[in-house]
């Protein structure tokens, strides 16, 4: 029999391929050329989707080739300050590793990456000046560069994980439009896909579970958005780990959101409205007992942690049951009211109000350390506290408990969480509180000085919903500061009559960075 030869090594320096001698392939230059005087003329970067996802993932990839120093700076400023903080108090190894380590082997996420960590550097710069996105140039340049490799490969991973890259882009810019067709795109992707890789099924899929929610927010409808087809079994009770039980309940409240909002064509509707059938009734209970069931699997859970490690719980653990607590009220208290047309249902729900005012109050002291050695991120992309206070804040009419979720969003929210922009939701809370609460606030006025009486308001004087508009006014100050001036539309509804709309212009302070 034939001896087999022994396979060439394509991957060594270009002068021992040309010297045709083994290369040891150090990094950045390779040892043997090192240690014989010689220079060492690097290696040639693989073209895309030559590197298995085994070699994507490895745990130190070899410094990016042929960067810019503009390049390595960004990279460098990407892992160290914004990966860190893009989660939230989320597990942040998407960002921390993979993001990091894919951005050296794939050119498409390379350059969306460096986009990300050039949009976050500038991130809410003078809103006077109307150059400043085209001024960035270096962003602009590398996300055309990240569009236009993603358009040579085929790749379902690379395609999947830029788009959530790209989702990042456009949240951080603020186009609300752009970030959530890149969402639709993805879900679509992951839909069509009739075998997923372990990757996706482990990395992605929880990723674009998780954005499954936001879209619902700002102006989409559950017909017009596609819904998720999970193709990872969902965790089921007793959890083992907190993993599991976000797992469980992250699913689950992107359908209660579905339905909430096909829920609002009844909900926002006159008298004339065709009421819920017992198929949507039924569909209610199920949602209901299912989030009755991962409460329960949930406090079990964290009972049986407390017993075995009472004082080993990290940070991070302890911010992520906070959130998680925290979604699962707002969860119940949505689908307990979005078949009523009446708002004052939501009086029925102070207890559970006052208890998401309590948990932020926790994670309130749990951070005030963290902030004094770190500051806080500017943007987060997954969904922090901020959303779920403006929950309270929007929908809660006890004027006390509002006024202390809009003193919260102060101290514990991002100046951006997902699309959320932390200016905006407290301004938009001085306008429910006048609409509403008959509480007149400039936005320099301090929450303390408000006096509640306990008084609700009555069912006319009660938003039922809102929608931001388009027009925007930008307002210079002789202090170098600068106003936004902002539309809000409110429907409210008198009585039994029908839906009117109310406009209303509200200022967003900003002020200029150093």
């Amino acid at each position: 029999m034939a001896r087999h030869g022994l396979s060439k090594v394509k991957t060594g320096c270009i002068t021992c391929k040309v010297r045709r001698v083994k290369c040891d392939e150090a990094r950045p230059a390779c040892n043997r050329c090192v240690s014989t005087g010689r220079k060492c003329d690097g290696y040639v970067a693989p073209p895309n989707g030559t590197y298995s996802w085994a070699q994507l993932l490895r745990v130190c990839p070899p410094p990016t080739q042929n960067a810019s120093e503009s390049e390595l700076r960004a990279l460098s400023f990407f892992r160290g300050v914004v990966a860190p903080v893009l989660a939230g108090p989320l597990d942040n190894y998407f960002w921390t590793h993979l993001a990091t380590q894919l951005s050296h082997q794939e050119q498409a996420a390379k350059y969306a990456v460096l986009t990300i960590s050039s949009l976050y550097e500038k991130f809410k710069e003078n809103p006077m000046d109307r150059l400043a996105g085209e001024k960035n140039l270096f962003a602009v340049s590398n996300y055309n560069e990240a569009i236009r490799h993603l358009r040579t490969t085929d790749n379902p991973e690379t395609v999947l994980f830029v788009c959530l890259l790209f989702v990042c882009v456009d949240m951080l810019r603020g186009e609300c439009k752009g970030a959530i067709e890149h969402c639709r795109h993805g879900i679509n992707i992951l839909n069509a896909s009739r075998s997923k890789s372990k990757f996706i099924r482990e990395h992605l899929e929880p990723a674009f579970c998780r954005l499954g929610v936001f879209p619902f927010f700002f102006g989409v409808r559950p017909e017009t958005f596609p819904a998720m087809e999970i193709g990872k079994p969902v965790p089921h009770a007793p959890y083992k780990t907190l993993a599991e039980a976000q797992a469980a309940l992250d699913p689950l409240l992107v359908r209660t959101i579905r339905f909430v909002r096909t829920a609002d064509e009844y909900r926002l509707g006159d008298e004339t409205s065709p009421k819920p059938g017992p198929l949507v009734m039924q569909d209610r209970k199920e949602l209901d007992e299912a989030l009755d069931s991962w409460d329960a699997a949930f406090r079990l859970y964290r009972g049986e942690k407390a017993a075995l490690n009472a004082d080993c719980m990290s940070e991070r653990d302890v911010l992520i049951i906070q959130l998680l607590e925290m979604k699962w009220i707002v969860g119940k208290i949505w689908i307990d009211t979005c078949l009523s047309r009446s708002e004052t249902i939501f009086d029925l729900h102070l207890d559970k109000f006052q208890r998401i005012i309590d948990i932020a109050h926790e994670t309130d002291i749990l951070l005030r350390s963290s902030h004094e050695k770190h500051p806080r991120a500017k943007f987060t992309f997954e969904m922090g506290f901020a959303p779920l206070l403006g929950f309270v804040v929007v929908k809660c009419r006890s004027l006390r408990l509002r006024v202390a979720a809009l003193k919260l969003v102060r101290t514990i929210s991002h100046e951006r969480e997902s699309l959320w922009d932390n200016s905006t939701l407290l301004s938009l809370g001085r306008v429910l509180l006048k609409v509403e609460n008959d509480v007149h606030l400039r936005c320099d006025d301090d929450l303390e000085d408000i006096v509640d009486d306990g008084t609700l308001p009555p069912e006319g004087m009660r938003i039922k919903d809102s929608a931001m508009q388009k027009e925007a006014r930008i307002v210079p100050g002789s202090d170098g500061s600068v106003t936004v001036w902002k539309k809000v539309a409110l429907l409210m509804r008198e009585l039994d009559g029908p839906i009117t709309i109310r406009e209303e212009w509200f200022e967003v302070p900003f002020r200029r960075k150093p």
